[in-house]
């Protein structure tokens, strides 16, 4: 039963960690992956040392 719970806690970890990196280069699959097969702790870093993806705002005009 308690490897059962420390693998569901692997699990959501990673998931979170994904989380962070859907709005990353890194993307979502491979920042779960990497906290899967690594360490979530170790997915963490390497998430977070991915650059941001780059924000593009569009500019609307305004007719009087």
């Amino acid at each position: 039963m308690g490897q059962v719970f420390i693998l569901l806690v692997a699990v959501g970890l990673a998931a979170l960690v994904g989380q962070l990196g859907k709005n990353r280069k890194i993307g979502f699959g491979w920042s779960f992956a990497l906290s899967i097969f690594l360490s979530p702790i170790i997915g963490l870093i390497i998430t977070l040392c991915s650059k941001k993806n780059d924000v593009e705002f569009v500019d609307v005009k305004k007719e009087d």
